[in-house]
Protein backbone atom coordinates (compact mmCIF):
# COMPACT_ATOMS: atom_id res chain seq x y z
CA UNK A 1 0.00 0.00 0.00
CA UNK A 2 1.51 3.37 -1.02
CA UNK A 3 2.37 5.91 1.67
CA UNK A 4 0.53 9.24 1.74
CA UNK A 5 3.63 10.94 0.31
CA UNK A 6 3.74 8.53 -2.63
CA UNK A 7 0.00 9.03 -3.23
CA UNK A 8 0.50 12.81 -3.02
CA UNK A 9 3.34 12.86 -5.55
CA UNK A 10 1.31 10.71 -7.95
CA UNK A 11 -1.81 12.86 -7.68
CA UNK A 12 0.08 16.14 -8.01
CA UNK A 13 1.38 14.95 -11.37
CA UNK A 14 -2.02 13.97 -12.79
CA UNK A 15 -4.74 16.13 -11.18
CA UNK A 16 -6.18 18.39 -13.88
CA UNK A 17 -7.90 20.78 -11.47
CA UNK A 18 -4.65 21.70 -9.72
CA UNK A 19 -3.77 25.38 -10.29
CA UNK A 20 -0.89 26.14 -12.62
CA UNK A 21 1.59 28.98 -12.23
CA UNK A 22 -0.26 32.11 -13.47
CA UNK A 23 1.12 33.19 -16.85
CA UNK A 24 1.07 36.89 -15.94
CA UNK A 25 3.69 36.24 -13.23
CA UNK A 26 6.07 34.70 -15.76
CA UNK A 27 5.50 37.56 -18.21
CA UNK A 28 6.14 40.24 -15.56
CA UNK A 29 9.25 38.41 -14.35
CA UNK A 30 10.59 38.52 -17.91
CA UNK A 31 9.75 42.17 -18.44
CA UNK A 32 11.03 43.48 -15.12
CA UNK A 33 14.44 41.92 -15.69
CA UNK A 34 14.78 44.35 -18.59
CA UNK A 35 16.13 47.67 -17.30
CA UNK A 36 14.70 49.43 -20.36
CA UNK A 37 11.09 48.39 -19.82
CA UNK A 38 8.61 51.25 -19.37
CA UNK A 39 5.57 51.69 -17.15
CA UNK A 40 3.43 51.82 -20.29
CA UNK A 41 4.72 48.43 -21.48
CA UNK A 42 4.12 46.81 -18.10
CA UNK A 43 0.70 48.46 -18.01
CA UNK A 44 -0.31 46.82 -21.29
CA UNK A 45 0.35 43.35 -19.82
CA UNK A 46 -1.61 44.10 -16.63
CA UNK A 47 -4.53 45.65 -18.54
CA UNK A 48 -4.97 42.38 -20.45
CA UNK A 49 -6.25 40.92 -17.17
CA UNK A 50 -9.11 43.16 -15.96
CA UNK A 51 -9.45 41.47 -12.55
CA UNK A 52 -5.77 41.93 -11.72
CA UNK A 53 -5.83 45.46 -13.14
CA UNK A 54 -8.69 46.25 -10.75
CA UNK A 55 -6.65 44.82 -7.84
CA UNK A 56 -3.70 47.04 -8.75
CA UNK A 57 -5.94 50.14 -8.78
CA UNK A 58 -7.45 49.22 -5.39
CA UNK A 59 -4.01 49.02 -3.80
CA UNK A 60 -2.74 52.17 -5.56
CA UNK A 61 -5.71 54.12 -4.21
CA UNK A 62 -5.51 52.70 -0.68
CA UNK A 63 -4.80 55.01 2.24
CA UNK A 64 -1.13 54.01 2.37
CA UNK A 65 -0.42 55.07 -1.21
CA UNK A 66 -3.06 57.74 -1.84
CA UNK A 67 -1.72 61.18 -2.67
CA UNK A 68 -3.76 64.35 -2.26
CA UNK A 69 -1.62 65.87 -5.02
CA UNK A 70 -2.38 63.28 -7.72
CA UNK A 71 -5.75 62.23 -6.27
CA UNK A 72 -7.56 59.05 -7.24
CA UNK A 73 -5.79 57.05 -9.94
CA UNK A 74 -7.82 55.50 -12.74
CA UNK A 75 -5.08 54.33 -15.13
CA UNK A 76 -2.79 51.35 -14.69
CA UNK A 77 0.19 53.34 -15.97
CA UNK A 78 -0.34 55.95 -13.23
CA UNK A 79 -0.72 53.16 -10.66
CA UNK A 80 2.64 51.72 -11.74
CA UNK A 81 4.29 55.12 -11.41
CA UNK A 82 2.79 55.58 -7.94
CA UNK A 83 3.65 52.11 -6.64
CA UNK A 84 6.90 51.39 -8.47
CA UNK A 85 7.90 48.21 -10.29
CA UNK A 86 8.81 46.27 -7.15
CA UNK A 87 5.48 46.88 -5.44
CA UNK A 88 3.59 46.24 -8.69
CA UNK A 89 5.33 42.88 -9.08
CA UNK A 90 4.38 41.87 -5.54
CA UNK A 91 0.77 43.07 -5.87
CA UNK A 92 0.24 41.31 -9.21
CA UNK A 93 1.86 38.09 -7.92
CA UNK A 94 -0.36 38.10 -4.84
CA UNK A 95 -3.52 38.81 -6.86
CA UNK A 96 -2.68 36.09 -9.39
CA UNK A 97 -1.91 33.44 -6.77
CA UNK A 98 -5.03 34.28 -4.76
CA UNK A 99 -7.18 33.94 -7.87
CA UNK A 100 -5.51 30.68 -8.88
CA UNK A 101 -6.27 29.13 -5.50
CA UNK A 102 -9.30 31.19 -4.54
CA UNK A 103 -11.85 28.40 -4.84
CA UNK A 104 -9.63 25.75 -3.28
CA UNK A 105 -11.22 25.66 0.14
CA UNK A 106 -13.36 23.16 2.01
CA UNK A 107 -12.66 23.51 5.73
CA UNK A 108 -10.21 26.41 5.40
CA UNK A 109 -11.68 29.94 5.38
CA UNK A 110 -10.17 31.41 2.15
CA UNK A 111 -10.40 35.04 3.24
CA UNK A 112 -8.69 34.43 6.57
CA UNK A 113 -6.14 32.15 4.92
CA UNK A 114 -5.09 34.76 2.34
CA UNK A 115 -5.05 37.64 4.81
CA UNK A 116 -2.71 35.64 7.05
CA UNK A 117 -0.58 34.69 4.02
CA UNK A 118 -0.40 38.31 2.82
CA UNK A 119 0.56 39.44 6.31
CA UNK A 120 3.32 36.81 6.38
CA UNK A 121 4.57 38.00 2.99
CA UNK A 122 4.63 41.61 4.15
CA UNK A 123 6.34 40.63 7.43
CA UNK A 124 9.01 38.79 5.44
CA UNK A 125 9.60 41.88 3.32
CA UNK A 126 9.81 44.12 6.39
CA UNK A 127 12.22 41.75 8.15
CA UNK A 128 14.42 41.64 5.04
CA UNK A 129 14.64 45.43 5.13
CA UNK A 130 15.39 45.53 8.88
CA UNK A 131 18.38 43.17 8.83
CA UNK A 132 21.64 44.49 10.27
CA UNK A 133 23.72 41.32 9.81
CA UNK A 134 25.27 40.00 6.61
CA UNK A 135 22.79 37.21 5.94
CA UNK A 136 21.20 36.09 2.69
CA UNK A 137 17.53 36.95 3.18
CA UNK A 138 16.18 38.91 0.24
CA UNK A 139 12.95 40.85 -0.04
CA UNK A 140 11.57 39.19 -3.18
CA UNK A 141 12.25 35.64 -1.92
CA UNK A 142 10.81 36.56 1.48
CA UNK A 143 7.62 37.97 -0.04
CA UNK A 144 6.84 35.07 -2.38
CA UNK A 145 7.78 32.37 0.13
CA UNK A 146 5.75 34.15 2.81
CA UNK A 147 2.74 34.44 0.53
CA UNK A 148 2.86 30.73 -0.39
CA UNK A 149 4.22 29.26 2.85
CA UNK A 150 0.93 27.54 3.78
CA UNK A 151 -0.28 26.76 0.26
CA UNK A 152 0.09 23.05 1.01
CA UNK A 153 -2.71 23.44 3.54
CA UNK A 154 -5.12 24.43 0.75
CA UNK A 155 -3.95 21.50 -1.38
CA UNK A 156 -4.46 19.12 1.54
CA UNK A 157 -7.85 20.58 2.43
CA UNK A 158 -9.34 20.46 -1.05
CA UNK A 159 -7.63 17.58 -2.82
CA UNK A 160 -6.88 15.20 0.05
CA UNK A 161 -9.96 15.69 2.20
CA UNK A 162 -9.70 12.35 3.99
CA UNK A 163 -6.10 13.03 5.04
CA UNK A 164 -7.02 16.54 6.22
CA UNK A 165 -9.88 15.13 8.29
CA UNK A 166 -7.57 12.52 9.83
CA UNK A 167 -5.20 15.24 11.01
CA UNK A 168 -8.09 17.36 12.30
CA UNK A 169 -9.50 14.41 14.26
CA UNK A 170 -6.08 13.60 15.70
CA UNK A 171 -5.69 17.23 16.84
CA UNK A 172 -8.73 16.99 19.12
CA UNK A 173 -7.61 17.97 22.61
CA UNK A 174 -3.93 18.03 21.58
CA UNK A 175 -1.52 20.85 22.36
CA UNK A 176 1.02 20.11 19.61
CA UNK A 177 1.13 22.22 16.44
CA UNK A 178 -0.88 21.33 13.34
CA UNK A 179 2.37 20.70 11.42
CA UNK A 180 3.63 18.29 14.08
CA UNK A 181 0.37 16.36 13.95
CA UNK A 182 0.54 16.25 10.13
CA UNK A 183 3.99 14.70 10.34
CA UNK A 184 2.75 12.20 12.91
CA UNK A 185 -0.35 11.18 10.92
CA UNK A 186 0.77 11.65 7.30
CA UNK A 187 4.56 11.45 7.45
CA UNK A 188 5.01 15.03 6.19
CA UNK A 189 3.53 18.47 6.82
CA UNK A 190 1.78 21.11 4.70
CA UNK A 191 5.08 22.92 4.11
CA UNK A 192 6.47 19.84 2.40
CA UNK A 193 3.23 19.42 0.44
CA UNK A 194 3.47 23.03 -0.75
CA UNK A 195 7.13 22.47 -1.66
CA UNK A 196 6.16 19.61 -3.97
CA UNK A 197 3.64 21.82 -5.77
CA UNK A 198 6.03 24.77 -6.12
CA UNK A 199 8.74 22.42 -7.36
CA UNK A 200 6.31 21.34 -10.10
CA UNK A 201 5.90 25.03 -10.95
CA UNK A 202 9.68 25.40 -11.27
CA UNK A 203 9.82 28.30 -8.82
CA UNK A 204 13.33 29.25 -7.60
CA UNK A 205 14.82 26.54 -5.40
CA UNK A 206 15.35 28.91 -2.46
CA UNK A 207 11.61 29.77 -2.43
CA UNK A 208 10.64 26.09 -2.75
CA UNK A 209 12.98 25.10 0.08
CA UNK A 210 11.79 27.94 2.33
CA UNK A 211 8.15 26.93 1.85
CA UNK A 212 8.94 23.23 2.22
CA UNK A 213 10.83 23.65 5.49
CA UNK A 214 9.38 26.79 7.11
CA UNK A 215 8.13 24.60 9.97
CA UNK A 216 11.60 22.99 10.37
CA UNK A 217 14.15 25.48 8.97
CA UNK A 218 17.16 23.40 9.97
CA UNK A 219 16.00 20.69 7.52
CA UNK A 220 16.33 23.03 4.52
CA UNK A 221 19.35 22.94 2.26
CA UNK A 222 22.21 24.96 3.70
CA UNK A 223 21.81 27.96 1.40
CA UNK A 224 18.05 28.14 2.07
CA UNK A 225 18.03 27.78 5.86
CA UNK A 226 18.15 31.53 6.53
CA UNK A 227 15.21 32.12 4.16
CA UNK A 228 13.22 29.31 5.79
CA UNK A 229 14.04 30.78 9.21
CA UNK A 230 12.93 34.23 8.05
CA UNK A 231 9.63 32.87 6.73
CA UNK A 232 9.02 31.06 10.01
CA UNK A 233 9.66 34.31 11.91
CA UNK A 234 7.41 36.25 9.51
CA UNK A 235 4.66 33.70 10.15
CA UNK A 236 5.02 34.25 13.91
CA UNK A 237 4.66 38.00 13.35
CA UNK A 238 1.53 37.45 11.22
CA UNK A 239 0.04 35.08 13.80
CA UNK A 240 0.59 37.60 16.57
CA UNK A 241 -0.98 40.42 14.56
CA UNK A 242 -3.91 38.16 13.67
CA UNK A 243 -4.98 38.24 17.32
CA UNK A 244 -7.72 40.81 17.96
CA UNK A 245 -5.96 42.14 21.04
CA UNK A 246 -2.29 41.30 21.41
CA UNK A 247 -1.50 40.82 25.09
CA UNK A 248 1.68 42.15 26.65
CA UNK A 249 2.69 38.54 27.31
CA UNK A 250 2.28 37.59 23.62
CA UNK A 251 4.20 40.67 22.52
CA UNK A 252 7.09 40.05 24.89
CA UNK A 253 7.27 36.37 23.90
CA UNK A 254 7.55 37.33 20.23
CA UNK A 255 10.07 40.11 20.81
CA UNK A 256 12.22 37.71 22.84
CA UNK A 257 12.18 35.02 20.13
CA UNK A 258 15.76 33.87 19.40
CA UNK A 259 15.31 34.12 15.61
CA UNK A 260 15.58 37.92 15.69
CA UNK A 261 19.23 37.56 16.67
CA UNK A 262 19.94 35.60 13.47
CA UNK A 263 19.05 38.74 11.50
CA UNK A 264 20.69 41.20 13.87
CA UNK A 265 17.34 42.71 14.86
CA UNK A 266 17.12 43.94 18.45
CA UNK A 267 13.86 44.26 20.40
CA UNK A 268 13.29 47.89 19.41
CA UNK A 269 13.69 47.08 15.72
CA UNK A 270 11.56 43.94 16.15
CA UNK A 271 8.75 46.07 17.60
CA UNK A 272 9.08 48.36 14.55
CA UNK A 273 8.82 45.27 12.29
CA UNK A 274 5.43 44.50 13.87
CA UNK A 275 4.27 48.10 13.51
CA UNK A 276 5.34 48.28 9.85
CA UNK A 277 3.87 44.89 9.04
CA UNK A 278 0.51 45.95 10.41
CA UNK A 279 0.45 49.24 8.46
CA UNK A 280 1.76 47.74 5.21
CA UNK A 281 -0.59 44.74 5.32
CA UNK A 282 -3.77 46.82 5.32
CA UNK A 283 -3.48 48.00 1.68
CA UNK A 284 -2.87 44.51 0.27
CA UNK A 285 -5.83 43.10 2.22
CA UNK A 286 -7.85 44.79 -0.55
CA UNK A 287 -6.72 41.89 -2.75
CA UNK A 288 -8.78 39.37 -0.77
Amino acid sequence: MPTFQEELQTKLSVIEDLPTLPAIILELERMLHNDMVSAAEVGVVIEEDPAIAASVLRVANSAMFYSSVSGTIVSIRDAIVRLGFKEIHQVVSAAAFIRAFGKLARRVDPQHFWKRSLSTAVAGRVIANAITKQVSFYEEDAYVAGLLHDIGLLVLDQLFAEAYDQVEAAMDGQTVSWAEKEREVLGLDHGQIGGLLLDNWNLPEIVVEAVRWHNQPDHAKQDAQITAQGVQLAELVAETLDTEEVSEEQMQALLAHPSWEIFGIDQARAAKVLEDTRSQSNPVFALV
